[in-house]
């Protein structure tokens, strides 16, 4: 008769640790979110596991006739192309998004796809190279390789070939070398630059200096340098942000939207993705320099007034604005996520306060509302010239899904990830 009180006890208590534990559980998480910026790993890790996710798809190698038989190019026409690849700027950072977040999360598949297709893009261009068919070149998956002619059409997908490479050197094959080879002659050798060496875009909007090639030309050079073992290039680098910035940039820290040589003038406002090419460019090469590279206290000057000038313009959700100056306008994705992965990789590096990681963490909660279940990120401004007028940036679209949003997102919430990691 005893026993029956004796186990209703042991039972209720048992309710009753179960309910503390979970009341103490859920007291630590909310404790995490309001002092982490609203938002915890495990929410930043399904985001980014979502967006990853929706990137991947299937992938088929291409079939490769012989290049040196009399009937090369019938042969070529009827083969069966690559399915699956891509190559534009956007999609590389979107591919060194994967790559960086699968070796941070452990997601086997990122990375697993960005190789593979890389191995298919550069067994693409080998084949494609020696058969010397231009017309049909230009039909190609990856014409912008086969035919270099700015930094766009071969940086970003260079740099995310590199880190991939460096990532995984035992899988690095004879083609891939030979891909990141060209882009580098076309950078290093072949790409207009200012007597001073600055990057620009001679031939296009009459002449002007663009803060998009800071990561287009100058990262691609970090990783080049990294990959070859020559400082030369990380140092080429971090010459392209002092130059630009001393034309771009304000006194309050923040960037004009590129420089018009012929006119001496800076472009009249300070566009959110502009901006946000240049704070990842400063941290990737700082990332990349020795403590005692001489260049290197000025970047950090550079990005520390940045960063101050960002914090005083950042929405009361975490979010910047197209023009980031401008709190009437709408807020961007793809500028908050890059702004989000430059603080957070700074703060690990110890080039800013660790305080400030609560306002990459703040920015990452602002963008977690803007992906959907699905991995569709939105609320991301289409690709955008340099503007003379305000309305030309307010009337930009923001199509669901633009390829410029989903690679940073995925490099912000990886770097947040890393946090006390480094």
């Amino acid at each position: 008769m005893k026993a029956g009180p004796l186990k209703l006890s042991i039972n209720s208590l048992v309710v009753l640790v179960l309910f503390l534990n979970g009341t103490r559980s859920q007291a630590a998480d909310s404790t995490e979110t309001v002092t982490a910026g609203g938002i915890t790993d495990t929410e930043i890790r399904e985001v980014i596991h979502r967006v990853a996710q929706h990137q991947i798809h299937p992938l088929k190698d291409g079939e490769y006739t012989p290049t040196d038989a009399t009937n090369a190019l019938p042969l070529a026409q009827s083969a069966a192309a690559p399915e699956g690849i891509a190559w534009s700027y956007p999609w590389g950072v979107t591919l060194y998004g994967l790559l960086r977040s699968g070796a941070v999360t452990g997601d086997v598949s990122a990375e697993k796809f960005a190789l593979e297709h890389n191995a298919i893009c550069a067994r693409n261009y080998q084949w494609l190279a020696e058969l010397k068919q231009p017309p049909f070149e230009k039909k190609s998956k990856i014409s912008g390789l086969m035919h270099l002619g700015s930094l766009d059409s071969c940086g970003a997908m260079g740099t995310e070939f590199l880190v991939g490479m460096m990532q995984e050197p035992a899988q690095v094959t004879p083609e891939e070398k030979t891909v990141v080879a060209r882009i580098a002659d076309w950078v290093i050798h072949k790409q207009d630059r200012l007597p001073d060496g600055t990057l620009w875009r001679s031939r296009s909007m009459s002449g002007t200096l663009w803060p998009d090639d800071l990561y287009m030309g100058g990262v691609f050079l970090v990783h080049w340098g990294q990959y070859t073992g020559e400082q030369k290039y990380i140092d080429d680098a971090a010459n392209q942000i002092i130059h630009q910035a001393a034309l771009e940039a304000d006194t309050d820290g923040l960037w004009f939207h590129g420089y018009f040589m012929a006119e001496k003038q800076h472009a009249p406002f300070k566009w959110g993705r502009g901006n946000s090419w240049a704070t990842v460019a400063l941290v990737e090469t700082l990332s990349a320099m020795p403590e005692n590279d001489a260049l290197r206290p000025k970047l950090i000057q550079i990005l520390q007034a940045q960063v101050e000038g960002l914090k005083k313009v950042q929405a009361p959700d975490g979010m910047w604005r197209q023009i980031l100056d401008k709190p009437e306008l709408w807020e961007e994705t793809s500028c908050t996520a890059m702004f989000a992965y430059g603080i957070a990789r700074a703060v690990n590096h110890g080039w800013l306060d660790a305080s400030d990681m609560a306002v990459a963490r703040k920015a990452f909660a602002g963008i977690a509302k803007n992906v959907t279940v699905d991995g569709v990120v939105k609320g991301t401004c289409q690709g955008t010239n340099i503007g003379r007028d305000l309305e030309y940036y307010v009337k930009r679209q923001q199509p669901d899904d633009d390829l410029h949003g989903r690679g940073v997102v995925m490099l912000a919430g990886t770097e947040i990830l890393l946090a006390g990691k480094k």
